[in-house]
C-alpha cells in the first residue's frame, strides 16, 4: 500500500512538472504515465537485482505484463463497457508492443539474460522512444487528440516547481525503502511456502505492482480517455519488457532455470498477448465480454500457479 501511495505522489508531481514541456495527451500517456506507473517494477527490479534476488525481478516483470494485458485492461473494459482502439494503436503500437514484449523471451532461449542482452533490451527501448518522439505530432494529429495537458494546470512558477521536485524525490525515496522491504518479505514468503522467489514475484509481487496501472486505467475508462488508458498499458508493457528488464540484467544477469512455473508463465503470456491482439485488431475495440474473458484467463493463470504448490 505504501508503494502504491508513493507511486501516486510521484506520478502526480511528474505530471505537473511536465506541464511546461507542453506535452500532448498521447505522448504524455506513453512516455510519462507509462513510465511512471512502472516505478514499482523499476524499484523492485533494481533492489532485488542488487541484493542477489534477480528471480523476484524476473517474476514481477513477467507477471506484471500478464496482469496488464489481462485483468487490468479487462477490468477497465468491464467498467467502461467498450474500449475503442483508435489512431496509430490499431496500425503500429500493438505490433511494436508485441515485438518488444516477446524479445526478452527470445533472448532467454539460451538459458537466461546476460548483460549483453540487457544492453540490447535498453537499445530496443531507446529506438522505440526515438521513433515515438519523431512521429509524436503525426500520431497526435491522426488520433485527433490536440488538447494540451496545460489546460488542466496553470504553468508552474519556479517555487512551485521546486516543491513538486522535492515531493517527487521524497516519493522516490519511499519507493526505494519500501521496495527493499518488499524484497525481504518476498524471500521470507518463498522460504515459508517452499516455493521459488520467481513464483512469489510472478504471483504475489506482480499483483501489487500493477495496482497503479489499474487505478489509471479505471479512471481513464470512467472519463472515456482511451488514449490515456492504452498509452498507459502499452507503455508499461514496453517499459517492463525492455528498459526495466534490461537494467536488471545489467545489474545482475538472470539464469533461467527450467521450472513448471516459468514455462506456464511463458505460455500464458503468449496466450494473453495473442488474445489482446485478436480482440483489438478484429473490430478496433475491446468489448465488455472480451474484457471478462481476459480477466478469466488471468484467474485461470493464478489458479494453476497455486495448483503447482501442491
Amino acid at each position: 500500500m505504501i508503494m502504491v501511495l508513493a507511486t501516486g505522489v510521484a506520478i502526480e508531481q511528474f505530471e505537473k512538472l511536465s506541464v511546461d514541456l507542453r506535452v500532448r495527451k498521447l505522448l504524455l500517456a506513453t512516455l510519462l504515465v507509462g513510465l511512471s506507473t512502472s516505478l514499482p517494477e523499476l524499484f523492485i527490479t533494481v533492489t532485488s537485482s542488487i541484493s542477489g534476488e534477480s528471480q523476484i525481478a524476473l517474476g514481477d516483470l513477467i507477471g506484471a505484463n500478464i496482469a496488464n494485458l489481462s485483468w487490468v485492461i479487462g477490468g477497465a473494459a468491464i467498467l467502461g463497457k467498450v474500449i475503442p482502439v483508435v489512431g496509430e494503436y490499431a496500425r503500429e503500437d500493438l505490433w511494436v508492443t508485441m515485438v518488444l514484449a516477446l524479445t526478452p523471451f527470445i533472448l532467454m532461449l539460451d538459458g537466461g539474460l546476460s548483460r549483453f542482452d540487457g544492453f540490447l533490451l535498453i537499445f530496443g527501448y531507446l529506438a522505440y522512444l526515438n521513433d515515438l518522439i519523431s512521429k509524436g505530432r503525426y500520431k497526435i494529429k491522426q488520433a485527433k487528440l490536440n488538447k494540451h495537458i496545460v489546460s488542466k494546470h496553470h504553468r508552474l512558477v519556479l517555487s512551485e516547481k521546486t516543491i513538486h521536485l522535492i515531493k517527487m524525490i521524497l516519493a522516490f525515496l519511499v519507493l526505494a525503502v519500501s521496495s527493499s522491504k518488499l524484497v525481504g518479505v518476498s524471500v521470507n514468503i518463498a522460504h515459508g511456502l517452499g516455493v521459488s522467489t520467481f513464483w512469489v514475484g510472478l504471483v504475489v509481487v506482480a499483483l501489487g505492482t500493477t495496482i497503479p496501472e489499474l487505478v489509471v486505467s479505471l479512471e481513464a475508462a470512467r472519463k472515456k480517455e482511451t488514449s490515456l488508458m492504452l498509452g498507459n498499458l502499452l507503455g508499461s508493457v514496453v517499459v517492463n519488457s525492455s528498459l526495466i528488464m534490461g537494467i536488471g540484467a545489467i545489474i545482475r544477469p538472470v539464469v533461467l532455470a527450467e521450472t513448471v512455473s516459468k514455462g506456464l508463465a511463458g505460455i500464458f503470456f503468449v496466450a494473453v498477448l495473442g488474445l489482446f491482439w485478436l480482440f483489438t485488431k478484429t473490430k478496433h475495440r475491446l468489448d465488455r465480454w472480451e474484457g471478462a474473458v481476459l480477466v478469466g484467463v488471468y484467474m485461470m493463470f493464478v489458479g494453476l500457479q497455486f495448483l503447482i504448490l501442491r
